[in-house]
């Protein structure tokens, strides 16, 4: 080798151990085949040179990573019709709210750990001198991987499971939902599988474990199974198992278990989506009554260039109040959320409160329509039915159709961690909304909203 080629190898080799992190972006095949070709390096050298690349990505992807990042998310609400319908005496109300998170993480191999504080508030609530607030933690969880693609993730966490509908972070709401469990987590390219166990105490205790709690609705023993195979290129198969217990409201031994069982079957090709889910559920309430309870949802969907049209219905059982049973037949759609499929203003959120208990079939026609990358328009229809039979105060029995929504949603994102959302609503209800929801059915109710969310990266070290 020449000398001025040997010192010219020598000095690549060293800025290859100084700089290892910036030498795979600079070093690869193409390089080095470029220096063999002008006689600067023998091939043997070459070979060296990617030895030594390959060995700097694999020490580059043990980084440990420092995250830090914020979501502040203020919304102002005009409401005269949100969830209750209007009458002569109400007035609309207006307010705004917002929700402030601090986002922290950190990575390392085979191990993770998140958390995120929040405050929520209505502006104004809490007055200008106040020391008091709503600060708290939203999630907080160590994820540890115990073999390859599969891991333990332990604390407070986010769930959410397929579309949504059971399990769901609520992301709409400012105060978000989070568990406190164990979830086991095993991923690979066709599986996707977890399972997540809950137990809930209110305090520590030195004898016993009695969980009723008095101002709030939650269980005390919760475990999940969640299943996502990809059969083929088309196919896709979702399961979801379900168990909540609650504890008996006299006696603290008693435990009352409520179990959901089924899933979704999904079929994909070119710009053409269907799907069908099922799920069944069984076992006690809360109350010690006995479930046995059901809810569909098929949709068919279809991509055009900008636009996308999805056409669905949700059918929940419900009882039939005229032949009352010792079973009930109202299905709860567990801890999912309800924005997102049945109507922004929220008329059916609480089951089966809000349709006292005869059930609901909801279909619906989405149609969203994308401007540009940052621009979006989206519509949504919903025709609302109570699947079974309510009674109204006088004994008689309420007609099945309740009324029409629709949702007019428009979104622009302003940069990469600036979105703007606004969003009107309105709803033709008839005579037999009243009897859920009171008020006036010949009012019309109205809803809309404007929200802007920053979701910037403050913060990131990698070593």
């Amino acid at each position: 080798m020449k000398p001025k080629n040997h010192l010219l190898y020598l000095t690549i080799t060293f800025i290859a151990f100084l700089f290892s992190q910036n030498l795979s972006a600079q070093i690869d095949s193409n390089i080095t085949n470029l220096l063999v070709q002008k006689n600067i390096i023998t091939q043997r050298e070459a070979d060296s040179l990617l030895v030594i690349e390959s060995f700097n990505k694999k020490v580059n992807s043990e980084n440990k990573i420092f995250t830090v990042g914020l979501e502040f998310r203020p919304r102002g609400e005009y409401r005269d019709g949100y969830r209750q319908l209007p009458n002569d005496t109400t007035k609309a109300a207006f307010f705004a709210s917002q929700r402030s998170r601090l986002n922290i993480s950190y990575e390392q191999p085979k191990f993770k750990f998140l958390t995120s504080i929040q405050d929520i508030r209505v502006w104004g609530q809490y007055g200008q001198a106040s020391v008091t607030g709503s600060l708290n933690v939203y999630e907080a969880f160590a994820e540890v991987e115990i073999v390859e693609n599969f891991s333990a993730r332990l604390g407070r966490q986010k769930v959410e499971l397929d579309n949504g509908r059971l399990f769901s972070a609520a992301n709409w709401s400012q105060t978000g939902r989070a568990h406190d469990g164990v979830d086991l987590i095993y991923k690979n390219d066709k599986i996707e599988t977890e399972l997540f166990t809950a137990f809930n105490q209110s305090s520590e205790r030195i004898f016993e474990t009695s969980y009723s709690p008095t101002t709030f609705n939650n269980y005390k023993l919760l475990n999940l199974h969640y299943l996502k195979a990809k059969l083929n290129p088309n196919f896709t198969l979702t399961t979801i198992n379900t168990a909540d217990s609650f504890e008996s409201k006299t006696n603290s031994q008693t435990l009352y278990t409520r179990a959901t069982s089924g899933g979704r079957l999904e079929f994909e090709k070119d710009n053409l989506y269907l799907t069908f889910s099922g799920y069944y559920q069984y076992g006690q309430l809360q109350s010690g009554t006995n479930i046995s309870a059901y809810y569909f949802q098929p949709e068919i969907q279809y991509r055009l260039q900008k636009w996308t049209a999805r056409l669905g219905a949700e059918i929940m059982s419900g009882d039939d109040a005229p032949q009352p049973s010792e079973i009930s037949k109202s299905f709860v759609p567990l801890y999912g959320v309800a924005w997102k499929f049945m109507g922004n203003m929220d008329y059916f959120t609480t089951f089966p409160k809000d349709v006292q208990n005869g059930g609901l079939v909801n279909p619906y026609f989405f149609f969203n329509y994308d401007w540009n990358k940052n621009l979006s328009i989206r519509s949504d229809f919903h025709l609302f039915y109570l699947e079974n039979k309510i009674l109204d105060k006088q004994k008689n029995v309420v007609e099945p159709y309740l009324g029409f929504e629709n949702d007019l949603i428009l979104r622009y994102k302003y940069n990469t961690f600036t979105s703007i959302d606004l969003g009107f609503s309105y709803l033709f209800a008839d005579k037999s909304m009243e009897v859920l929801k009171g008020g006036n059915s010949n009012s019309t109710p109205l809803w809309s909203y404007v929200m802007i969310t920053f979701k910037p990266e403050l913060f990131s070290s990698k070593k």
